[in-house]
């Protein structure tokens, strides 16, 4: 197990999965990859869904060899799930700062809608111009989550990090 931490915006799955012991069952990481989160995941009991673009690389058929779950999606399409099913979504090193505000908004809603009540939302290492990082914070608390970790760090001179674990709250249909 890895105990280490390179930067204060790394959280690791135990942690995260402390923060809701024994109700994180099912979750989607949106991201680019080859299924490793989805596999560590695994070893705690937890089915993650993969979705990625193949792009340069078989992504998706590298996941499926693994014997995980990938879902090839585009980034302005609906998520092909019911409302309120998960119960974590995970992102990192995607939707970082060249990401337009509006179709990151897009996303964020799509989120929401399959994301159950008491569910988490881990954005894992977002990274964005210090100068953007007003906007970006805007389009993350706009859905008014419960803050469990909330994290900025520099990254370089100009760029910083973020990372979050929020959580879903209750809402009247």
């Amino acid at each position: 197990m890895i105990t280490n931490k390179s930067l204060p915006v790394d959280f690791l799955i135990s942690e995260i999965l402390a923060i809701k012991p024994g109700e994180i069952r099912i979750g989607l990481d949106f991201g680019v990859g080859t299924g490793t989160y989805a596999a560590r995941m695994r070893e705690n009991n937890v089915t993650v869904v993969s979705t990625a673009l193949n792009l340069g690389a078989p992504f998706n058929e590298m996941i499926a060899l693994r014997g995980l779950v990938p879902l090839y999606v585009t980034l302005n399409q609906r998520l092909p799930f019911f409302d309120n099913i998960m119960d974590l979504i995970h992102t990192a090193g995607f939707l970082d700062g060249w990401i337009d505000l509006q179709l990151l908004d897009f996303i964020l809603f799509d989120w929401d809608r399959i994301l159950r009540p008491g569910g988490l939302l881990w954005i894992d290492r977002f990274f964005c111009n210090k100068k953007d990082l007003d906007d970006f914070m805007y389009m993350f608390l706009q859905l008014r989550y419960k803050k469990h970790k909330w994290v900025i760090s520099p990254k370089s001179k100009d760029e910083v990090y973020f990372s979050a674990v929020l959580e879903k709250p209750p809402r009247a249909i």
